[in-house]
C-alpha cells in the first residue's frame, strides 16, 4: 500500500511539473521574443542622430552697398538686406561664405571696394542676426587689408558674435592647427575652408603663412588627418574655381575627388561669381556630395549671371555604431540679389519669391538691358546645374 501510495504520488508531482501547471510555469516564454526586439530596435534608433545642413554663396560688399556717390556713408539698416533669408537659417548648421573681410574702421583701416575690399564691421551683426551661424573667411580677398584686417575682423567677431563658429582665419598659429568641431545633435561635425590663393598675400613675413587656409594637398592631407581623429563627420569649404565659369576646372575635380578619399562628406565650393554643377564623387569608402558653386549672394556685379546664386540644403544623418554617414535630402534652390537702378534697396530672395516685377525693376534690366525675369532664371539654372540624382533643384 504504501508502495503504491508513493508511485501515485511520484506520478501526480511529475504531471503537476510537465502538464497540468505548465501554463503557470511557463507563460512568459513566447513574450521574450517580442520584448528583446523592441529593445534592440530602440537601440538601432539610439545609434543614430542626424542634423539639417544650409549654405549659401559669396557675401560679396562692393563698396555702392554702404557708400553714396558721394562716398558717405549710406543710410540704411544692414539687417533689412538679409532679412529674407531668416526663413532659411532654420537648420542646424547655416553658412555663409565671405568673399570680402568686414573688419570696419578699427586700427586705422579704411573701408572700400573693388580691388581691394573691406566692409563695415556691422555687416558681421547683420549676417549673424540674419540666422547664419558658420563663416568662411577664406578668400582670395582676405588679405585686403593685410594682417591687420584679419585679425581686426577677428577681434570684432569673438567680441560681438562669440556663437558664430569661424573656420579659415586664425588669430595665432595655435587656434590655426586646432582642428574646429562642433557638437550638432551629438554628432561631432568637423569644419575647414581653404582658398586657392590671395590678392594681397602679405610678404616678407613667413610667420603668418598659418593665418589664411590656402589649398595645397600636403595642408590638405595633414588638416583631415587631424579633423578625421575628432570628429565623426567633415563639410569642407574651398574657395576655388575659374572666374564666371559656370563648369568645374580640372583643378577642382582634383580637389574634390581627395576630399573624397579624406573622408569629407560634403564640398562647397565658391568663387567664380556663378553657379556651377552639384555632383555625387564615389569613392571606395564613401560618397561625397560637392556643390562645385554656390555663386554670389549679394554683390554690385552688373551683369545677370552673377545675380543667380544658389542655396546648398541637405541632411546627415550618422551611425555611431558603424560609424557611416548618409546624406539624403540634397538641395540647390536658386538665390537671386535685387537691386534697384539707382544701386540702392538691396535685398536677397530665393526663385520662390522672386517675381517678374522685382527684375523690371532691378538695376540689369533697366540699365544693362538684360533678362533676369523668372523664366530666364529658371532656364539658366536647369542648363547650368543639369539633372543630378539624389539632388533636387528647386525652379518654382
Amino acid at each position: 500500500m504504501n508502495r503504491l501510495m508513493r508511485t501515485w504520488g511520484l506520478l501526480f508531482l511529475a504531471m503537476c511539473l510537465f502538464g497540468f501547471g505548465a501554463n503557470k510555469v511557463f507563460p512568459s516564454t513566447e513574450k521574450k521574443p517580442k520584448e528583446s526586439q523592441k529593445t534592440e530596435t530602440t537601440a538601432k534608433k539610439d545609434d543614430t542622430a542626424s542634423f539639417t545642413f544650409m549654405g549659401v554663396g559669396d557675401n560679396l560688399l562692393h563698396d555702392v552697398i554702404f557708400h553714396n556717390n558721394d562716398y558717405s556713408m549710406k543710410d540704411i539698416d544692414y539687417n533689412d538686406i538679409y532679412t529674407n533669408m531668416k526663413k532659411y537659417t532654420k537648420e542646424d548648421i547655416n553658412y555663409i561664405n565671405y568673399e570680402t573681410i568686414c573688419a570696419g574702421t578699427e586700427n586705422g583701416l579704411t573701408l572700400d571696394g573693388y580691388p581691394s575690399f573691406n566692409g563695415p564691421a556691422e555687416f558681421n551683426d547683420a549676417v549673424a542676426k540674419a540666422g547664419f551661424n558658420w563663416f568662411s573667411l577664406c578668400s582670395n580677398h582676405t588679405y585686403d587689408r593685410g594682417t591687420l584686417g584679419v585679425l581686426t575682423e577677428l577681434e570684432y567677431l569673438k567680441k560681438h558674435e562669440p556663437n558664430v563658429t569661424i573656420t579659415g582665419a586664425y588669430a595665432s598659429k595655435k587656434a590655426a592647427e586646432k582642428p574646429t568641431v562642433i557638437n550638432v545633435n551629438g554628432i561631432k561635425v568637423g569644419l575647414a575652408s581653404y582658398a586657392y590663393g590671395f590678392e594681397s598675400e602679405p610678404s616678407g613675413d613667413p610667420d603668418t603663412k598659418w593665418m589664411v587656409n590656402k589649398i595645397s594637398e600636403k595642408k590638405i592631407r595633414s588638416d583631415m588627418k587631424k579633423l578625421n581623429k575628432v570628429s565623426d563627420v567633415q563639410i569642407v569649404s574651398m574657395h576655388w574655381g575659374t572666374e564666371y565659369h559656370t563648369k568645374q576646372n580640372a583643378e577642382q575635380e582634383k580637389y574634390a575627388k581627395l576630399l573624397n578619399e579624406l573622408g569629407v562628406e560634403a564640398i562647397i565650393g565658391t568663387h567664380p561669381h556663378v553657379i556651377e554643377p552639384v555632383e555625387w564623387i564615389h569613392g571606395k569608402k564613401q560618397d561625397t556630395l560637392c556643390y562645385y558653386s554656390l555663386g554670389n549672394l549679394i554683390s554690385a556685379q552688373n551683369a545677370n549671371e552673377n545675380m543667380i546664386g544658389g542655396m546648398a540644403r541637405f541632411k546627415c544623418s550618422y551611425n555611431f555604431k558603424t560609424k557611416k554617414a548618409r546624406i539624403s535630402k540634397a538641395e540647390f534652390i536658386p538665390t537671386i540679389t535685387y537691386y534697384d537702378a539707382s544701386y540702392n534697396n538691396y535685398a536677397l530672395y530665393t526663385i520662390k519669391e522672386w517675381n517678374n516685377t522685382l527684375a523690371q525693376s532691378h538695376e540689369v534690366t533697366v540699365s544693362e538691358g538684360q533678362d533676369l525675369s523668372k523664366i530666364y532664371v529658371q532656364n539658366y539654372v536647369k542648363d547650368v546645374m543639369k539633372n543630378v540624382k539624389g539632388v533636387k533643384v528647386v525652379l518654382k
